[in-house]
């Protein structure tokens, strides 16, 4: 599969998805939970990948526009692959006992954040629904009580135990029988939809805190995701992570900041909370900090250390040596693509702004983290169209998938590193496809 000529890519020889996909999809149904999801949006069998190209069990070459949700931010890279070989080659199971790759992944990270957060610790966890829910009972350990978070509409934190109180979405939380955190919604700016600006919603969180009569457990902390990911790509005014840094501040709550899909220079910096200046009390990272290997992180302030007791959190599995070569590698690569995906970014928006379709509502992001919102006679498109959409796209050899409130915004999720032409190439089949419709 290894070229570098894209003028014939994507290349799509069968039908989608083809025999040979059509029977691994059968066997998964027949051995596998009904509950997966993915394959309904991707109806194939993978065999290979190789930088943002996926090659299917009957030969068929896709372009890559989802990244494992914004966890290959390199790609299926050499790079990587040749990290975690070599680190198979001394350990690969350790538990939370120094080794060398530990030690120098930490080092990395702390030097991946502006100066003033570098005397942070790190506790480590597998995933960002666990990066999430740490994050929040570190908030409730350092004053030792459980009292509520402020969370947002269309916030994406998780799907596990405790934190999916802090998930907004119902089709996620009526799957969990579990209460979770105590959380205290609020809005999110979202103007396609809702007329909220920045001082509407601190006055809202203002209230919250102020008022005794309104009804509010008061909070510790709050959460929020920089710009929003599952709800919809959603990107906040400027000043509004300001504004909510100087709330936290005023009233002593910890803020968390959730970079688990929008950190790692998906935005065109290493974190998205740097285009703001303000300084988080925690981060949550997860996704393409392992390069594709399960690994989550909790940053926090030093002061806040002092305070936890021992045992905290625990796992068998947190840091494993692999997904720590494997991040090395990315923290160290990530950087060299900032201004592409700054400036390539905006031309993106751009082109897609272009495409001649009344489908397209509105087109907003931030680097390569864009999302693309559809419409149908003003209202926001149907689950049905959007999956018809989605399937079109992969029949013309372009994986691309969805998110947002009412499901109906396709999203840019292609890795920091793709080539020119097949960002260029997408477009055009994106663009074929909607006005096709």
């Amino acid at each position: 599969m290894a070229s570098n000529d894209y003028k014939n890519l994507p290349k799509i020889i069968t039908d989608v998805p083809g025999p040979e996909s059509t029977l691994l999809l059968q066997r998964q149904r027949e051995m596998e939970s009904s509950t997966v999801i993915y394959p309904d949006s991707f109806p194939i069998a993978i065999k290979r990948a190789e930088n943002s190209l996926i090659e299917d069990l009957d030969g068929n070459i896709f372009i890559d526009w989802v990244s494992g949700i914004s966890v290959m931010n390199l790609g299926f890279n050499d790079k990587i692959r040749d990290a975690v070989k070599a680190q198979l080659d001394d350990i690969w199971h350790a538990l939370e006992i120094p080794t060398e790759v530990r030690i120098n992944f930490l080092e990395a990270l702390r030097n991946s954040f502006p100066p003033e957060m570098r005397n942070y610790k790190t506790i480590f966890g597998i995933s960002g629904a666990d990066a999430c829910e740490t994050a929040i009972n570190i908030a409730h350990a350092i004053r030792k009580k459980n009292a509520p978070t402020i969370a947002f509409e269309g916030a994406y934190h998780g799907v596990s135990g405790g934190i999916i109180a802090a998930t907004a979405g119902r089709k996620y939380r009526e799957a969990v029988y579990s209460d979770g955190f105590k959380i205290i919604r609020v809005p999110y700016p979202y103007e396609l939809w809702y007329d909220y600006d920045v001082s509407d919603i601190i006055s809202i969180m203002k209230k919250i805190m102020d008022d005794g009569e309104a009804g509010y457990d008061r909070p510790d902390s709050v959460i929020v995701e920089p710009i929003q990911g599952e709800g919809g790509y959603i990107v906040p005014p400027d000043g509004f992570l300001k504004a909510i840094r100087e709330f936290c501040t005023e009233y002593d709550l910890t803020m968390i900041v959730d970079e688990v899909q929008s950190g790692v220079g998906r935005t065109g910096k290493m974190w998205a909370f740097e285009y703001e200046n303000i300084t988080p009390d925690i981060v949550c990272v997860s996704k393409s900090i392992g390069g594709g290997l399960p690994v989550s992180l909790v940053y926090y302030r030093d002061d806040y250390d002092k305070k936890l007791p021992k045992p905290f959190h625990l796992g068998t599995y947190r840091a494993n040596p692999l997904a720590m070569a494997a991040g090395i590698t990315v923290i160290n690569e990530v950087p060299k693509y900032f201004d592409k995906v700054k400036s390539s970014g905006k031309e993106m928006l751009n082109k897609f702004n272009k495409i001649d379709s009344n489908l397209i509502g509105e087109v907003r992001g931030k680097g390569y983290m864009i999302g693309i919102e559809l419409v149908d006679n003003g209202k926001p498109m149907n689950s049905k169209r959007m999956m018809e959409l989605k399937h079109e796209l992969l029949q013309n050899g372009l994986l691309m998938h969805t998110c947002g409130h009412y499901g109906n915004v396709f999203r840019f999720m292609g890795a920091l590193n793709m080539p020119d032409e097949l960002i260029n190439t997408g477009i055009n089949i994106f663009g074929k496809v909607l006005r096709g419709k």
